[in-house]
């Protein structure tokens, strides 16, 4: 059954990732198809001159360009991979955030969503941007947070999905500690929260919007820390 699950769950984190790049692709052929319905065709010589000189200095820089290109595809880029690791926890991060906000909504379909599309985010990073320290702490993490998020997409009610999103916040605050992203961030508590068990959650405003009571009592709780 396990294994059904996980072939599911595969499947499902593919099919968003196509579709993301699906959109992307389209929006790219409707700039291209613009841009050529918009060309002067007085400009046509002009394009053709610089073409020919572009083969010319491309001819020469090349065998430099493919060497780059392999660099970062295999990660071993020489500029700093930091920002890229940066915005990788910080997209994870806004994932997380619209869980957050669906389920303070009260909304169960939405959560499952970005769910999916955290999940995606995750499996598609090259983690060989990662020192050899930021993997080893990430990796203690990962399977967790996949788990979470998995049990988010397949649970039926909001209280199963509430649950697993005390357990995701607790890891996506160690990421947001441990890799120190660019934004503020407030650690919030509510006593009340899951059968007044009390759980913790982050949030991108000062403002309590509880994801675990949503619409009765959406301002229970207190800030508890700040990230900065």
């Amino acid at each position: 059954m396990k294994k059904i699950l996980a072939g599911v769950w595969a499947i499902a984190i593919f099919t968003v990732a196509a579709c993301n790049n699906t959109k992307q692709e389209n929006i790219h052929d409707q700039n291209m198809n613009h841009d050529s319905m918009n060309h002067d065709p007085m400009q046509k010589d002009t394009i053709k001159d610089m073409k020919h000189e572009g083969m010319n200095h491309n001819k020469q820089t090349g065998l430099l360009t493919d060497m780059n290109d392999e660099k970062k595809l295999s990660g071993t880029n020489t500029r700093s991979t930091e920002p890229l690791v940066r915005e990788f926890i910080n997209t994870i991060v806004s994932k997380y955030i619209s869980i957050k906000n669906g389920l303070a909504s009260d909304d169960r379909t939405g959560p499952k969503t970005s769910a999916l599309q955290m999940a995606s985010v995750i499996q598609k990073f090259d983690k060989s941007f990662f020192t050899a320290s930021q993997k080893k702490e990430f990796d203690k993490y990962a399977d967790n947070i996949n788990e979470q998020l998995q049990g988010i997409v397949i649970a039926k009610q909001l209280d199963e999905q509430r649950s697993l999103f005390a357990l995701l916040s607790q890891r996506v605050y160690e990421l947001a500690k441990l890799f120190e992203v660019n934004r503020t961030l407030y650690y919030d508590y509510c006593p009340m929260a899951l059968n007044n068990k009390g759980a913790r959650w982050l949030s991108e405003i000062r403002e309590i919007k509880n994801p675990y009571l949503g619409s009765s009592m959406l301002t229970c709780g207190s800030v508890e820390e700040i990230l900065e």
